[in-house]
């Protein structure tokens, strides 16, 4: 989930990944219906999720996803591993796209007489620091690893959807698409809600539709 999010819940990488790992593993589960609702989060804990279903789809397990109301940013990131993306024609998809930076209120203290000293040994010592903004070769960085991970999602995204890099980057660019408008770019596949999804996995498990 993000930080910037209302949204009170969040989920982790880590019991995620393992709740997708034990399905893979589980002999009597024969597909994966993935339930997305979220405006994204971490990187880290997106792409720890998505092996996880690459590697539960190696595993002869097909995956549907299914968008509720929001599946951008982290939330789109995971959704690519699926055989199938069910929207609603009003969720709020997409966002490829990399936010990164920080607060720092050092100036704005002063504004108010307070001051904050900070000590740091190094020159990126202080580089998490919420009181000092970071410095011209700071931020050079900070776009070179936002821009890395920009390109490793535009990637994966036109691997999952079997798209070419460049219409990728087209859509991409941090944008987001109501359902309907990504069915027409290719980011989803199907529109429709929670039951629609369900049909799709009874398909492609080959169970029966009663």
């Amino acid at each position: 989930d993000s930080p910037l999010s209302a949204a009170s819940t969040s989920v982790a990488g880590d019991t995620f990944s393992q709740a997708i790992r034990e399905a893979a593993a589980d002999k009597n589960v024969k597909a994966i219906l993935l339930r997305i609702d979220s405006p994204g989060g971490s990187a880290i804990a997106s792409d720890q999720i998505l092996q996880a279903l690459r590697k539960a789809h190696a595993a002869g397990k097909p995956i549907v996803v299914s968008m509720g109301s929001v599946a951008a940013s982290g939330g789109y990131y995971i959704a690519v591993a699926a055989d199938r993306i069910v929207a609603e024609p009003g969720t709020i998809t997409g966002s490829i796209g990399v936010l990164w930076g920080k607060v720092a209120v050092g100036k704005s203290l002063e504004m108010v007489g307070l001051e904050a000293r900070e000590l740091g040994v190094g020159k990126n010592a202080l580089f998490l620091s919420g009181t000092t903004p970071w410095d011209q070769t700071q931020l050079a960085a900070v776009n070179a690893q936002a821009d890395l991970v920009y390109a490793d999602f535009t990637q994966k995204v036109a691997a999952g959807r079997k798209l070419s890099l460049e219409r990728v980057q087209e859509v991409a660019r941090g944008r987001v698409w109501t359902g309907a408008d990504a069915k027409e770019r290719g980011l989803v596949d199907e529109l429709g809600g929670f039951w629609v999804a369900v049909a799709d996995v009874k398909q492609l498990a080959g169970i029966a539709s009663d």
